[in-house]
């Protein structure tokens, strides 16, 4: 088969087995090479005067062999490494990199389309924390790979899994590593020419069935790969491509936040549902070329590019009413419990005003990585190696909304625990379109490019005798540059209800026929045909615009608020649609240089099965940002501008000394007991560091100028300015620590269990403060501002535990049966000021005490069972993290009623997720089989944590069970 391990391979001694894995580590830094040319290598005078036992060539193939692959990158790494290794050609055990990733101790994975919304879904997950902390270093065969996100990592569902011959998840590191993983490093692996002995063939075709959205999709891929014996030396030439869609219908209902009503009994403000149509493609191709033209020379160019493409659309029917004059009606039947409203009937003077939109995304990412390098060995003991790579990535973004308005008489809601609710409207006016106008729109835009130029030189060099066992050094120079345009999001009313009177007539609101292009063939009635796939009632029919309205942005959005200029009567609504600008008001200029330099000792008594290294990197970084300082428009304080801006430039220098140790030691005969210790940090994003600052001055609140006054002095005034970002960050930082036991009870079955304890010492975390800034004014002086912006500040500190164990249990009568399983335990205390942007308040503004860090869930588990024989290769896996923190005050958890800005804590509960595959193998080369996710049906549910009216199950989320059916050939 494509992936093969060969037994007697495991017990060569460790200077064969380095001559014969090295050709295929070429190019890659990650944990093969690891394996092969550097750990094996050191371990050679060992393992020399040891007598190696020479079994025969048995093949293991399967999972089998990706269990063991696995084993053997744990037990010869230099540091704390875990991975997940491809069965196949082709074939990671999963659909996604993301969802591979949640396999790993440590890993989870959100299950949301964007980090801290809970109002949107993922079938294939989307961020991931290692060990509690988003700050993933994310690599490609142990060099940088990112997306143009305005970050300095990967988005890993961008790229496809069919590429990847394993991932490799780093907990800890070793001074030759590259910095910038404060969590871990996520190192994705690549086949090369020379790891086949000659000619090799693979190729997939899926076709991938949502039970959900029944639709089906397709994905392919295909890989060549040979090499070649000529006059100027060992040649190999690799190709790989890949083509993988997905189509997925996710249904979400929603309680909203509890208001404590005139009445004094807790009442929500509404409830609401949605239905969200999700598609992605996404390609992918690799190239790479290795010559060895002597045995002491090998070079290699690779090329690699990643497209994704999404489009999704949401049908939405939400409130947009004002809370605190929703009433139960007495005339129905309810039910209150504790003063906390559990059924009956809500509504409002006026009706219940609601919206029903379309939202629709349409986003393009692409990253190109072209790599070169060489290894050249001097003798027996000594390896230079440098490389030089180019990255490259691009993102364009539509997110647009368009929504119609309703007053609906009233709504029905029944709270049923942790069960979906049942939510009931007068389905005869939410069916009339007499009833609906146009609401509002709202776009969001984005336009980014980043670039890298990085080159790194290292040297190696062992020694045949002696504690010290070799030294390795380095340099690494980086050049980046970041062109990020986001235009935030814009909304832009139509026609609303506050908007009567003053702007609009008094009365009835215009209706949806506006003209001859923005009427009712812009709208359809959507029915929720087989709402939350028949377990919860269908809540009703309501009318929203159709897809491609969204999508027209801005010829539709300029239809829609032109069509209804002239219904107006002032409020300065009347005048022609402007779209949102791409300008240099919403550009955000990066350049960051990096300068790294590294001194490694590799030490080891061989009697006592003692190794490790010791060692420092420095890396001096320079960033450069480009933006506009804006200046106040406050007629009263002329002296302090009109509006007008100004170009700035920030530029900040910092250094960073990451000093390593680990040792490992086998106390026993296959048991190993590992330390690590080592400094790492986790540069701010770039869109954290934009140089862009809005001035803005204020009346000083309960003061009323006096009549005819044109200036005011400065103790009239109140001067503020708030910002997302902050060009004079520095990186986090954390000491970790990490202590291991392991035992390989059976290495030649993948026998082995562990036991992993591990804490970071966490500092300069990134929060929103409040400083005074002194800023200039047009006329010349200096004024002391108010400035809310992220700083760096606060600790925290993380301590964990992670178990495995993985076996084959040949001993059974009935051979090929296999589990593996593994739990995560976190706990994080946080010594960091409150976020002045995101302290948590309740509607009645009372506070909370302390929150967990977000996005850390306590316990995590997977747990996989196998069946490998004969033809047939069966694989159950189940991964389920517990409950955390999303978000404080996130979209429809924040607001300002009552004089009271409130923000609530929003949390994801647990999530636990069945998948599994079946194959079946009709000769060595070609198998077939079912693919499945989700076959659990899990529901992904969110938790609104209130004081007085109690914590809440705020929404309910429901997925397809995926299928592909896959056949797949190797030759």
């Amino acid at each position: 088969m494509a992936i093969a391990i060969s037994v007697a391979m495991l017990y060569m001694p460790a200077q064969a087995w380095a001559q014969q894995t090295t050709p295929a580590a070429t190019g890659s830094q990650g944990a093969e090479q690891a394996v092969a040319s550097k750990a094996a290598a050191r371990k050679a005078k060992a393992d020399q005067k040891k007598a190696a036992t020479q079994l025969g060539a048995v093949v293991v193939t399967g999972i089998r062999a990706s269990v063991e692959k696995a084993q053997d990158i744990k037990r010869d790494a230099d540091t704390f490494v875990d991975s997940v290794s491809a069965t196949d050609i082709g074939a990671l055990p999963d659909r996604s990199v993301t969802e591979t990733l949640a396999r790993i101790p440590g890993v989870t994975i959100d299950h949301f389309l964007s980090q801290g919304d809970p109002e949107h879904f993922s079938a294939e997950g989307n961020g991931v924390q290692v060990r509690g902390l988003t700050q993933v270093r994310s690599e490609l065969n142990g060099r940088d790979i990112f997306s143009a996100n305005g970050g300095h990592a990967l988005s890993f569902q961008d790229v496809p899994s069919e590429l990847m011959s394993g991932v490799d998840v780093y907990k800890n590191q070793t001074a030759e590593m590259i910095e910038g993983g404060l969590g871990g490093t996520v190192n994705l692996r690549t086949f090369m020419p020379f790891d086949f002995q000659g000619q090799k063939i693979a190729a997939s075709v899926s076709e991938n069935y949502g039970d959900f959205v029944k639709k089906y999709k397709p994905s392919a891929s295909v890989l060549y790969s040979n090499r070649w014996h000529t006059s100027l030396g060992d040649m190999g030439f690799l190709v790989d491509v890949a083509d993988s869609r997905l189509a997925t219908r996710t249904d979400g209902l929603f309680v909203r936040p509890f208001f404590k009503n005139a009445s004094g009994t807790w009442v929500p403000r509404g409830a609401d549902w949605r239905t969200l149509l999700y598609d992605r493609k996404r390609d992918g191709a690799y190239l790479a070329f290795q010559w060895r033209p002597s045995n002491n020379l090998d070079l290699y160019a690779t090329a690699f590019q990643s497209k994704y493409h999404e489009v999704w659309n949401e049908d939405a029917i939400f409130v947009s009413n004002d809370p605190t004059k929703v009433m139960v009606d007495a005339s129905q039947p309810s039910q209150v419990n504790g003063g906390v409203f559990q059924s009956g009937r809500l509504t409002q003077d006026g009706g219940m005003p609601m919206g029903t939109d379309i939202r629709a995304s349409n986003s393009h990412s692409k990253t190109t990585d072209f790599s070169t390098g060489m290894k050249w060995r001097l003798g027996t003991s000594t390896e230079l190696a440098s490389s030089l790579q180019f990255v490259k990535a691009t993102t364009n973004s539509l997110d647009s909304t368009v929504a119609l308005g309703t007053n609906v008489p009233y709504i029905d809601v029944a709270l049923n625990g942790s069960n979906p609710p049942h939510i009931g409207v007068d389905s005869a006016f939410t069916g009339n379109p007499a009833n609906y106008y146009w609401g509002f729109t709202m776009d969001h835009q984005n336009q980014n490019y980043a670039k890298e130029l990085a080159w790194r030189a290292d040297i190696d060099h062992t020694f045949v005798d002696g504690f010290v066992q070799g030294v390795r050094g380095g340099v690494r120079l980086t050049n980046r540059s970041a062109d990020n345009i986001d235009t935030g999001y814009n909304w832009k009313p139509v026609f609303q209800t506050w908007m009567q009177g003053w702007a609009l007539p008094s009365g009835a609101l215009p209706g949806l026929n506006l003209n001859g292009t923005v009427n009712t063939s812009l709208v359809h009635l959507d029915t929720f045909k087989n709402f939350y796939k028949g377990d919860a009632g269908i809540p009703g029919a309501f009318y929203a615009p159709v897809p491609s309205t969204a999508l027209g942005y801005p010829g539709s959005y300029a239809d829609i608020h032109n069509a209804a200029i002239p219904y107006y009567i002032g409020g300065g609504y009347n005048v022609p649609y402007q779209p949102t600008l791409l300008d240099a008001a919403h550009t955000n200029l990066q350049h960051e240089k990096t300068y790294a330099a590294y001194a490694m000792l590799d030490f080891g008594v061989d009697d006592i099965g003692l190794s490790g290294n010791i060692g420092v990197r420095a890396v001096k970084t320079r960033n450069a940002s480009q933006g506009f300082l804006v200046y106040p428009n406050q007629a009263f304080a002329p002296y302090l501008g009109t509006g007008q801006s100004a170009p700035i430039s920030a530029r900040n220098e910092y250094t960073d000394v990451l000093p390593s140790l680990n040792v490992k030691w086998e106390l026993a005969p296959n048991w190993i007991t590992r330390f690590a210790f080592s400094k790492a940090v986790a540069r701010p994003d770039f869109s954290q560091m934009q140089a862009y600052q809005i001035l803005s001055a204020a009346v000083l609140s309960g003061y009323t100028p006096p009549p005819g006054t044109t200036t005011l002095p400065l103790d009239k005034l109140t001067l503020t300015s708030s910002s997302n970002s902050n060009p004079y960050l520095t990186p986090m930082k954390a000491n970790q620590f990490d202590l291991s036991l392991e035992w390989y009870f059976d290495q030649d079955r993948g026998g082995m269990a562990w036991i992993n304890l591990f804490h970071k010492g966490i500092s300069d975390y990134f929060r929103n403060e409040s400083h005074f800034v002194t800023y200039p004014g047009v006329d010349g002086n200096s004024y002391q501002y108010l400035v809310t912006r992220p700083v760096n500040v606060g600790k925290a500190t993380i301590d964990g535990a992670e178990i495995g164990w993985n076996q084959f249990f040949d001993f059974l009568p009935v051979k090929g049966f296999g589990m593996s399983a593994n739990y995560t335990y976190i706990r994080s205390r946080t010594h960091v000021p409150n976020d002045t942007t995101a302290v948590p308040v309740d509607t009645d503004g009372s506070g909370y005490g302390s929150l967990p860090a977000d996005g850390l869930s306590r316990d995590s588990l997977n747990v996989a069972g196998f069946y490998e024989h004969g033809p047939w290769q069966i694989r159950l896996a189940y991964n389920w993290r517990s409950q955390y923190l999303l978000s404080i005050g996130p979209n429809g958890y924040n607001g300002t009623d009552n004089s009271i800005p409130w923000k609530l804590p929003v949390f994801a509960d647990a999530y636990g997720q069945l998948d599994g595959s079946i194959f079946y193998a009709f000769n060595e080369h070609v198998k077939l089989g079912l693919e499945m996710n989700n076959l659990n049906n899990a529901e992904q549910r969110t938790i609104m944590d209130q004081n007085a009216s109690g914590k809440h199950v705020t929404s309910w989320y429901v997925n397809d069970a995926r299928y592909a059916l896959t056949l797949r050939a190797t030759f």
